[in-house]
């Protein structure tokens, strides 16, 4: 009897996501439906060929605005768990739902794993940064002075009344003041509507469409912020309830007011609120071909619009939706250039592109070390690379700065404006070398980053982020004594910079600089409880900040035992 032909088998092209979730996968290309829905790397390996990626059977995806996603890359410490056990997890580590494939989920902290940029999972930027530090707490094996927060994931939804009526806005003269302070403020940094357009609105006594009184609500709203008076909540929910006229509309001026919106949320710290309605905002622009940009006006929303939609990813470790072919190639900048509002518009977009290569390669090494089966060698030379390769794209970016914008005057908001976020992204870039023990930094820098550009760049990256921290709190004291109308207070606060300062003056509590650094924390911290103090989590902001405050302080005042050291788990073994 002859032998039968032996049974074809049936090739599987699905993506790695899609197999582990045992779900269809329509083999998208750059990325299958699942996977931009979940937020995670779409990468597919051939298990017949150790790991080797599939690109051959990838079909093309109906929407190719989508970007690669954005998830954190790890460190080069990547090793098991020690004999010397660390201080407990929190109470939130074991407890909450799933987080999105992008955030590093608590339960990984035992891994021996640190992302070089871990992005963790919040519906504000204080619940975000917070949770670093909670991880800054764990690996330096002391208990958190502060109480535990919710469990991962489990944060209470955002409370939204919807208002029985109208609220009343300001008389017109009012009106005019706030507008004309919106005008100084949130368009001197985001030039998206014109001064005629902004009074137009302010004189309308809400006559005109949804997105007009949209607008009017909170263009209000925005200028009281940068006063510094009460949280306008009322004009938030009634522009909530306005949403669905104003996506309707389908205008110009709809999105510029969602835009508006969710600069506003991103101001009042709903940050997984904002990215929500900035989605749909891009969506819109897109969709009525505001980004081809026919018109002087469509071109100022829509490139506002791409640098706020990657400064938020960045903020909030989101994967940016927005591909642009002609604004991610960022154009040369020119000091001689006369034209100061095309220099500023390039400057921004430049930081935008910036901050989202950053992202975006940092995500990619991790996601390799994820599912291609690398040698621990390969990964953690791979992730060094990856950090030096990095600080020097940041580097690169500022010096290449018009001079205007590198000084970093509390005087010029658009100056303020950039060198916040480039001391911001050295902070993310560089604060987990704060929880790495200084001679195992040193160890692997000199065997994988011998003779490279930026070795000791990297082997003094504590260095660079506490110097960037108190860069960050004097450039927003200084915004604040100056007493000027600005906007930059009012969107976001030097957080990033306290807590970064906090665990370096635990690490380095003899250092000369400790005390100098407490003082600069002090300041900053008054600063953020002024920030907060319109918003619902003021409360569990000040539990906090006081209780770090103190922990510091004591510290400093050798009331604090120097028996804590950090989580040592060996930096060149899995």
């Amino acid at each position: 009897m002859e032998s039968s032909t032996p049974k074809r088998k049936r090739l599987s092209y699905a993506c790695n996501y899609c197999r582990e979730k045992k779900t269809r996968c329509d083999e998208g290309q750059p990325s299958c439906r699942n996977c931009r829905v979940a937020g995670v790397q779409c990468i597919t390996t051939d298990k017949r060929r150790a790991g080797a990626v599939v690109t051959s059977r990838r079909r093309p995806s109906p929407n190719t605005a989508c970007n690669t996603v954005t998830t954190p890359v790890e460190n080069a410490v990547n090793t098991p768990v020690s004999l010397t056990q660390p201080s407990p997890l929190p109470v939130a580590a074991s407890q909450g739902l799933r987080p999105p494939a992008q955030f590093w989920d608590r339960s990984g902290w035992r891994s021996g794993r640190l992302p070089m940029m871990p992005r963790f999972i919040g519906g504000s930027m204080f619940e975000i940064m917070t949770e670093w530090l909670d991880l800054a707490f764990y690996r330096l094996r002391i208990p958190a002075p502060y109480p535990a927060s919710l469990p991962s994931g489990s944060a209470l939804p955002v409370s939204v009344s919807v208002p029985p009526s109208p609220p009343i806005l300001p008389s017109g003269s009012e009106m005019r003041l706030l507008g004309q302070r919106f005008l100084q403020t949130v368009c001197c940094i985001f030039p998206f509507m014109t001064e005629g357009e902004i009074y137009q609105i302010c004189d309308s006594n809400l006559t005109g469409s949804p997105s007009g009184q949209a607008l009017a609500y909170l263009i209000a709203a925005a200028a009281s912020m940068t006063e510094g008076g009460s949280q306008p909540e009322d004009y938030i929910a009634y522009c909530n309830t306005l949403l669905g006229h104003v996506v309707a509309e389908r205008t110009l001026q709809s999105a510029q007011a969602i835009f508006l919106f969710a600069i506003v949320l991103r101001s009042s710290d709903h940050i997984a609120w904002a990215w929500d309605v900035l989605c749909l905002g891009v969506s819109i622009a897109q969709s009525i071909g505001i980004n081809q940009a026919t018109t002087a006006a469509q071109g100022s929303t829509w490139w506002c619009v791409y640098v706020f939609e990657k400064i938020l990813a960045f903020e909030s470790g989101r994967a940016s939706m927005i591909w642009d072919r002609e604004l991610s190639r960022s154009a040369q900048l020119d000091d001689d250039d006369d034209d100061p509002t095309a220099k500023y518009k390039w400057t921004c977009i430049s930081l935008a592109n910036t901050l989202h290569e950053m992202q975006d390669r940092a995500a990619g090494a991790w996601r390799r070390e994820e599912w291609l089966p690398q040698s621990v060698d390969e990964a953690i030379e791979e992730k060094i690379h990856t950090g030096g390769e990095l600080a020097m794209l940041l580097d690169y970016w500022w010096g290449g700065l018009p001079t205007e914008y590198r000084t970093g005057s509390a005087f010029s908001q658009q100056s303020a404006f950039l060198s916040f976020y480039y001391q911001y992204a050295l902070i993310l870039l560089n604060r987990s070398v704060l929880l790495i023990e200084a001679s195992e930094l040193r160890e692997m820098t000199s065997r994988y980053a011998a003779g490279k550009p930026w070795q000791h760049r990297l082997a003094n990256g504590a260095g660079v982020c506490v110097e960037a921290a108190r860069d960050m709190i004097k450039l927003t004291v200084a915004t604040v004594d100056s007493g000027l109308p600005t906007y930059l207070t009012a969107l976001t606060s030097p957080l990033s910079a306290v807590y970064a300062l906090a665990v370096h003056i635990l690490r380095e509590r003899r250092s000369l600089l400790a005390r100098s650094d407490l003082e600069l924390m002090k300041a900053a911290i008054g600063i953020i409880r002024q920030h907060y103090a319109r918003l619902d989590d003021i409360q569990r902001v000040n539990e906090v900040l006081s209780a770090l405050e103190t922990y510091t302080a004591d510290c400093l005042n050798g009331q604090v035992p120097e028996s804590f050291g950090i989580y040592n788990y060996g930096a060149l073994q899995r």
